[in-house]
């Protein structure tokens, strides 16, 4: 943002002129903006459960977002049974991926137009132009007095291949923390682990009767200061555990579930909200009016695909329900909000990095030069077994262990550096190639599901776009060659950037050649690509490096 628009918004949310400062630093000035934005979406907060007691209107959510489909080959692609062409093909021109949204959110927001005169007035709400009819306070929440819980229950994942050296240990669900460590503490069942966080004591209601309830559930938070001391108990652990902000979000829910197990679900994910809110988040609480159940509406910096999903004043809403909730093709009614409320954060999907306890899982993947060992934390399964789908580029972007990942490029730096590039891509394709299993999602998890990279090393089977994300980051991370992740239809494959020339297919992009280099065409060598393929333009997904 330039000097003359920052000017602007701190004539507008300071009500006096820049001219009649003091003179002071662009730092200053600038973290004064800041500080007077912060105090305005403060009054926002303060004023939450007057909106939430205001006007509701009744939306239809939308039908979830499909990722384009083909069908996969059911069993692995082999060049012993193809024809690719060896001599030189080129490739049509590659198409980019649909640019992503900015993932950065502006340090100084722009200067709402429905800003209240002074900090202490209400600021006006606005109903959405996609709003249908208008839903009496009177209208019922599903009381569920069993206690539903917010967050899933520990899935059921598909086991590894355990070698016969191996004799797994019978581990409880909860792995339980020493009982010296538990003063002052209280316990949060996040699947399946036992996290620790300091005590607080604060009510909930136990149950809701009606739209009503949501505004007098935050007044009863808002009186406890729930917002303070609960928040500066929990973020510290959920920063120590790297969690993004979806798995904030979940582990929020885990906090509801373990802290009030009898109370309903509604109350819980009106606390939930209450918290998310508070934390800067755009959440906004909502109810199936059909069927009564409270849900959340979550803004995503990321696309997701197979979530319900509805739109607000041309904003994208994606619906997150306890489990067992179906708002397919259900009503949906939300209170009407100032246009600033919409100024706080979207959430992040992508995950930078996770420290949680650990459950060792032993893997060693071997091929021909290549052999990787190590362990993987299997604590990390449960936790991304159903995550939300998101573009092949986020999960390829995102990180699960650091660790890991530092001792895998360790090892294949080790083993392959030594070589030249074109023989060290080889060597690396082919161990994507041939030392995992093929497995289409569907055959092997019943459902469409992406890996992060950790998890290849954890289940015994994957599929194209599961090898491709591998490869692609070995090749740069481990062995420094330049690539791009690649979609097909119903394919993910991958090319390379090599200084020698390689007899095959490839294609031109910003002034170099990139070589079709596929983990999932099992005994092929770069430039060796399906025959299927060798007229299609693909797409690049991600260039590495950025």
């Amino acid at each position: 943002m330039d000097i003359k628009k920052l000017l602007l918004i701190g004539t507008l949310l300071g009500g006096v002129s820049v001219q009649a400062q003091a003179p002071q630093s662009f730092q200053e000035f600038r973290q004064g903006i800041l500080n007077d934005f912060q105090e305005f979406r403060k009054t926002i907060l303060d004023h939450y459960a007057d909106f939430l007691n205001g006007t509701w209107h009744e939306y239809e959510p939308l039908q979830p977002l499909e990722k384009p489909k083909a069908p996969k080959p059911m069993d692995v692609p082999n060049v012993s049974v193809s024809k690719p062409a060896t001599s030189p093909v080129n490739l049509p021109k590659p198409v980019l991926a649909d640019l992503p949204e900015s993932k950065v959110t502006p340090d100084v927001q722009e200067e709402p137009d429905d800003k209240p005169k002074t900090p202490f007035d209400v600021p006006k709400t606005v109903t959405p132009p996609e709003a249908k009819d208008i839903v009496p306070p009177t209208i019922k929440v599903n009381p569920d007095l069993g206690g539903a819980p917010l967050l899933a229950a520990l899935p059921d994942i598909p086991r590894p291949v355990v070698s016969e050296e191996e004799t797994p240990e019978e581990t409880p669900a909860v792995v339980p923390v020493p009982e010296e460590s538990r003063e002052g503490k209280e316990p949060v069942n996040f699947y399946g682990m036992e996290i620790l966080v300091p005590q607080v004591n604060f009510k909930i209601m136990q149950s809701m009767g009606s739209v009503a309830d949501f505004a007098r559930n935050w007044k009863l938070l808002d009186e406890q200061e729930v917002a303070d001391v609960a928040l500066e108990a929990l973020k510290p652990k959920m920063e120590q555990m790297g969690l993004n902000d979806y798995l904030s979000f979940e582990f929020l829910c885990a906090y509801m579930d373990s802290k009030f197990p009898e109370a309903g679900s509604a109350p819980k994910m009106s606390a939930v909200h209450y918290l998310l809110s508070n934390l800067g988040y755009n959440a906004r609480i909502a109810l199936s009016t059909k069927t009564g159940d409270a849900i959340l509406l979550m803004p995503s910096q990321q696309t997701l695909y197979g979530k319900v999903y509805m739109t607000l004043g041309g904003e994208r809403y994606y619906v997150m329900a306890a489990p067992g909730v179906n708002v397919m093709g259900q009503p949906i009614a939300t209170c009407d909000l100032p246009k600033v409320a919409a100024k706080g954060k979207k959430f992040d999907f992508r995950i930078k990095g996770l420290n949680l306890p650990m459950k060792e899982h032993k893997f060693n993947v071997q091929y021909g030069k290549l052999q990787l060992t190590g362990i993987v934390n299997e604590n990390l399964m449960p936790l991304v077994y159903r995550y939300p789908q998101m573009d092949t580029a986020d999960f390829a972007e995102s990180v699960l262990d650091n660790n890991l990942r530092k001792n895998l490029v360790a090892q294949v730096k080790e083993q392959l550096g030594g070589m030249d590039q074109l023989s060290a891509t080889n060597e690396l394709l082919q161990f994507v190639q041939s030392g995992f299993s093929y497995a289409t999602d569907d055959a092997f998890h019943g459902f469409e599901k992406p890996y992060f990279l950790e998890e290849n090393l954890f289940y015994p089977k994957n599929d194209c776009e599961d090898r491709a994300i591998f490869y692609t980051y070995m090749l740069w991370n481990a062995l420094g060659i330049e690539n791009h992740l690649l979609f097909y239809p119903g394919h993910e494959s991958a090319s390379v950037a090599l200084t020698e020339q390689v007899r095959g297919t490839s294609y031109e992009h910003n002034g170099k050649k990139y070589y079709i280099s596929d983990p999932t065409y099992v005994g092929s060598l770069t430039g060796q690509c399906m025959p299927q393929f060798e007229s299609t333009a693909p797409k690049i997904d991600l260039t590495l490096p950025k």
